[in-house]
């Protein structure tokens, strides 16, 4: 190999040495920026945690975007409305067990982001807090109650399992006071198979006891109806009968008055009813004749002779 040929081996490897030096230079400037640039979304905050000088800052909002040093660790923490859901299980006051599903709904005050996160680096507050509390507060109500009284009373346990379990959170000092907006939603309260079951009889009992109640009721309705009409309708025929009666004393005490003392006045009374009897079973007839033996014969002006 010449001169020429090692000078020029010479100046390729430097100049391949150069340009790997920049391409990692301009890979690590890369790296570098990206670690150091942090963007922060709608609804999270960010809080920079420095192992050197050991201390957290922040918490700093989005939308936005933080620069910090390649050594310090951002930790993004959504505090807009987060939800957990559970089922917890639980006994009545007569030892009936219970599953009782709810929700619950908070923000986190971002004042208090920060602290929350010194209490707990994982972020794990929903199992360690409040779950816990939640289960702890909710089995010492519904030990208060039957498991009838759940059913007739649910709203009652529901305001007293809110307001119980926000009572806890709030003063549970290692939440800070970091959680605001709090709701909570009783979902439903679950039960045996066999207790559902009977609860399910026992109201298709009442049911039919209130059917029965119904119908009973409504037979003594329409008896009362029906008994009062008998009543009304009797004391009707009997007042007609007291105005008919006065009606025919008024008349024969007029026909008697026309003719006078003869001294036959009952004869013509018993005339004058036969008359009156007559005219109602036939009404058709228009000529009597009484004979002597006093019985009276019927002649229709209307009949014919064969």
């Amino acid at each position: 190999m010449g001169e020429d040929e090692r000078l020029s081996m010479g100046v390729s490897l430097k100049v391949i040495a150069l340009i790997s030096i920049l391409v990692f230079f301009l890979i690590f400037m890369v790296v570098f920026g990206l670690t150091m640039v942090v963007g922060i979304g709608v609804g999270h905050a960010v809080v920079l945690v420095d192992p050197i000088s050991r201390s957290t800052s922040g918490p700093t909002l989005g939308p936005a975007y933080l620069i910090k040093a390649p050594w310090v660790t951002a930790v993004n923490i959504y505090y807009a409305t987060d939800t957990f859901e559970d089922i917890i299980p639980t006994f009545s006051s007569d030892q009936l067990e219970m599953q009782i599903e709810i929700l619950v709904r908070w923000s986190l005050d971002p004042e208090k982001i920060r602290d929350l996160y010194n209490n707990y680096p994982n972020l794990n507050y929903k199992e360690k807090a409040i779950e816990s509390i939640m289960e702890e507060t909710i089995r010492l109500i519904t030990k208060n109650y039957t498991a009838l009284e759940t059913i007739e009373f649910r709203d009652i346990v529901r305001d007293k399992v809110e307001t119980a379990v926000l009572q806890e959170l709030n003063t549970e000092p290692s939440l800070t006071g970091a959680l605001v907006s709090f709701e909570l939603d009783l979902k439903n309260i679950g039960y045996p198979e066999k207790y559902t079951s009977a609860i399910e009889d026992k109201l298709v009992a009442e049911q039919q006891k209130i059917q029965a109640d119904f119908e009973r009721e409504k037979i003594l309705i329409l008896a009362n109806a029906t008994a009062q009409e008998v009543i009304i309708k009797a004391f009707g025929e009997a007042e007609a009968k007291v105005i008919e009666a006065n009606a025919t004393k008024e008349a024969i005490e007029l026909v008697l008055e026309s003719v006078g003392q003869s001294g036959n006045e009952t004869r013509i009374a018993e005339l004058y009813l036969w008359v009156q009897a007559l005219q109602r079973i036939a009404p058709d007839v228009e000529i009597m004749i009484v004979g002597a033996d006093g019985i009276p014969v019927l002649i229709p002006t209307n009949s014919t002779t064969p």
